[in-house]
C-alpha cells in the first residue's frame, strides 16, 4: 500500500499524544506544516520499515523541540507502517541535548485530493 495521502503527526510528551502539524507525503517527498512551523524532506519505504529525512523552520517564537530552541533543524526519523498508522522514533541532528529522541506516530486521515489546473493569464 501507497504511503501518498494526508497524515497528522503527532509526538509522544508528558501530557500524552500532541498533534504538531499536518503531512503530505507523496512520491517520496515529505510536506508539512502548522500555525508555527514549515516541514519538507523525503521519505524511503522498504516493506514495512519506513525512514523520513526533514529540515522544520519555525516562525514567530520558537518552541522548545527535543530540549532545544531552534529556528532550523534536522531530524532522522524511522519506523513502521502498520494499517493507517506509522510508529517510530525521531532522532534531532547535531543534538546537543540528553534528549535526543521522541516517540513519534503518523495516522493517515485521506487521500491527496486532485487539483485543478490553474487557469492560464
Amino acid at each position: 500500500m501507497s504511503l501518498t495521502g494526508i497524515w497528522v503527526f503527532e509526538v509522544s510528551g508528558i501530557y500524552g499524544w500532541e498533534r504538531i502539524s499536518t503531512v503530505f507525503l507523496e512520491k517520496g517527498r515529505y510536506l508539512g506544516g502548522g500555525a508555527i512551523m514549515f516541514s519538507k524532506g523525503t521519505y524511503v519505504r522498504d516493506g514495512k520499515k519506513i525512514k523520513i529525512e526533514i529540515d522544520v523552520t519555525q516562525h514567530g517564537e520558537k518552541q522548545t523541540i527535543f530540549g532545544e530552541k531552534r529556528k532550523h533543524f534536522s531530524t532522522t526519523m524511522t519506523g513502521k507502517k502498520s494499517g493507517d498508522t506509522i510508529t517510530g522514533l525521531a532522532r534531532l541532528k547535531g543534538s546537543h541535548s540528553t534528549t535526543a529522541e521522541y516517540h513519534f506516530r503518523l495516522n493517515r486521515l485521506a487521500d491527496i485530493p486532485k487539483l485543478p489546473k490553474a487557469a492560464k493569464k
